[in-house]
Formats: structure tokens, C-alpha cells, sequence
């Protein structure tokens, strides 16, 4: 199990993108170039939306020639940084990453809810992302993505434009210092809804 600690912000335009990701207090902890990678995240939930109403997240997601699958368990945020437990396997299918996602410990109840009910494919996210790792100062080690593409749901699209800055080591409290610099220079917003919670609204919309 990992602990993900992350910060998302939405970016108005692929412009405003593009000067983030370029921009020098960043870039002079970058030791590599960026990586550009499509994604195809497909999410998964029972008939009466058992995992949802738990606020969690099952994905199968397709990371360039990947598939990788992951388990998310409520998340906490505290106005700015979501901190969750988050389980990843390789699998080609859900069916084939569930078993595999209990064996890295996830909840057992996941197990439990599944021997009833059916898991069914409620929406997802195609987009591509740019990345780099930023090595700070007492051994802070920070990933840095630029997401550009889609939600999608019951036949409706999201366009999305953000930036996620997720902790791999070291000390938390960076993430906010770095975000705020980065609100008050390209006038970005914290984005408070996960992908799938946001392509989940989508999805609820289509309903009414």
C-alpha cells in the first residue's frame, strides 16, 4: 500500500499550461526532460454504486503500453491536499487485477461486496500527460504533470486542463508553498474533485 499526497489545480488554457511547466522555479529542479504519455482510465463500480457511496476508486487504466490497475480508499482534503491509500497491480482486465489487489493488502471488503454484485463500467478519462520529478532540497522528491483531454460519461465529454503535483518523498507542507506560487503567478484554481469524481457528476447529470 502507498500513501498518495497530491495537489491538483485547474489551468485555464494549454498556453497557461505550457508556461506552468516551463516555468524556471520548476524547471531548475528538474534533472531530466519530459516525458509525454497517452492514458486511458476506464472506472468501475457495482449496479447500485457500492464503491462510490465509500468514495472509493477502482480503475483500469492504460498508461502508453501498460495497463495498470488501482484501488483508491477515501480520500481526506483539507481545502488543498488529497491524501488517500491507493493499491496498483499489472492486469489486462479488472477481473484479473481484483485478486492480485488483495494480495498487496487492499481492503478485504472490496472482495466481500464483489461475490454479490457485478461490476460494471460507469465512465472515464482519456488524456495526455507531460512529466517530471523535481528533486528539492532535504531529499523532497515531487512529481509534476500536465494533464490535457477528456472525462467522459453516459455520452457526455469534460474538457480538462490541470496540473498535479503528487509528494513521492519528503516533507508535505512543500506541496502548498509550490502551489501557491504557482495560483498567484498564472491565476489557477486548487481542483477539489478527483477524476473520477468528476466524470461520476458527469455522469449523474446524464440521469436527470
Amino acid at each position: 500500500m502507498a500513501t498518495e499526497i497530491e495537489i491538483k489545480l485547474r489551468v485555464p488554457d494549454e498556453v497557461t499550461l505550457d508556461r506552468v511547466l516551463a516555468d524556471p522555479n520548476l524547471t531548475q529542479y528538474m534533472r531530466d526532460e519530459f516525458v509525454s504519455k497517452k492514458f486511458h482510465s476506464v472506472y468501475f463500480d457495482t449496479e447500485d454504486g457500492e464503491l462510490s457511496s465509500r468514495r472509493w476508486t477502482l480503475r483500469l487504466r492504460k498508461e502508453g503500453d501498460q495497463s495498470v490497475a488501482a484501488l483508491k480508499t477515501a480520500n481526506s482534503f483539507d481545502g488543498e491536499m488529497f491524501t488517500r491509500n491507493e493499491w496498483q497491480c499489472l492486469a489486462d482486465s479488472i477481473d484479473e487485477a481484483i485478486p492480485a489487489l488483495m494480495n498487496l493488502g487492499a481492503p478485504r471488503e472490496l472482495e466481500q461486496l464483489l461475490k454479490s454484485r457485478k461490476l460494471i463500467e460507469v465512465c472515464g478519462a482519456e488524456f495526455e500527460r507531460r512529466s517530471n520529478f523535481l528533486y528539492m532540497d532535504d531529499g523532497v522528491r515531487i512529481e509534476l504533470c500536465g494533464d490535457v483531454g477528456t472525462l467522459y460519461a453516459g455520452g457526455k465529454r469534460l474538457p480538462i486542463i490541470e496540473v498535479e503535483l503528487e509528494l513521492l518523498f519528503g516533507d508535505s507542507t512543500v506541496l502548498p508553498h509550490i502551489c501557491h506560487q504557482l495560483m498567484d503567478d498564472y491565476g489557477l484554481e486548487i481542483e477539489k474533485l478527483s477524476k473520477n469524481a468528476r466524470a461520476n457528476a458527469l455522469r449523474e447529470a446524464t440521469k436527470e
